[in-house]
């Protein structure tokens, strides 16, 4: 007859203690485990946490490495099993959404049962990260210029000033009168180039208002 262990009972976890089970994967942190740890493990909750958190399953080289001192070795099977629980919490195309949105790197993590939504949240959220850095990324430029534009004209003031000094033999006015010109041509098209972001701004706005405006997740 077999007897029952903790491996038949599935880990059940109600949203509260999901969250708060959330908060200590965050102060954890690093895939460590000290003597104390390692003595008391309980690997199919070890493996829940880290399914939960997205972590790779090469994490148990890790706590096999840290445990191996104290004479330990890790229950694969029970870790294996919360894992696997863990990921049926990770896996979820809102979290996936979360992920792409939030500019992380793809885990390649869920099996191949949960991937397919998953993936498909993931490149969604994805989607909006990339269109919300373009405009992030223009408007930084549009400024970028707008300054520069207000350096030329500063040079320009100062070049002005220059023009109108005593003393200045004809050859050195050309000089400043040239330069004064490259100044002004370097505004010219500093200003086409502002117009053509501005309206690339627009464009890219537009794509994140649509894809924002009536999110799936």
């Amino acid at each position: 007859m077999h007897s029952l262990t903790q491996n038949d009972f599935p880990i059940v976890w109600s949203p509260l203690r999901a969250a708060a089970m959330a908060v200590l994967l965050l102060v954890q942190g690093c895939a460590s485990l000290n003597k104390d740890e390692c003595m008391v493990a309980d690997w199919r909750l070890i493996g829940y946490q880290d399914g939960v958190a997205g972590k790779s399953s090469s994490v148990l080289g890790s706590y096999r490495k840290d445990c191996a001192e104290y004479a330990v070795v890790p229950d694969l099977d029970a870790y294996q099993a919360g894992r696997a629980e863990g990921l049926l919490v990770y896996c979820k195309a809102d979290n996936g959404y979360r992920l792409g949105k939030s500019g992380r790197g793809y885990p390649a993590v869920c099996t191949s049962h949960l991937d397919a939504d998953f993936r498909a949240a993931y490149d969604q959220g994805r989607e909006i990260y990339l269109a919300r850095s373009a405009v992030k990324q223009t408007h930084t430029m549009i400024h970028e210029y707008e300054q520069t534009l207000q350096q030329l004209e500063e040079d320009k003031t100062c070049k002005l000033s220059e023009l109108v000094s005593d003393g200045l033999m004809s050859e050195e006015r050309i000089l400043i009168l040239y330069e004064i010109s490259e100044i002004e041509q370097q505004r010219a098209d500093l200003e086409d180039e502002i117009v053509a972001l501005e309206y690339e701004l627009a464009d890219r706005q537009e794509q994140l208002d649509r894809l924002t405006h009536d999110p799936v997740h």
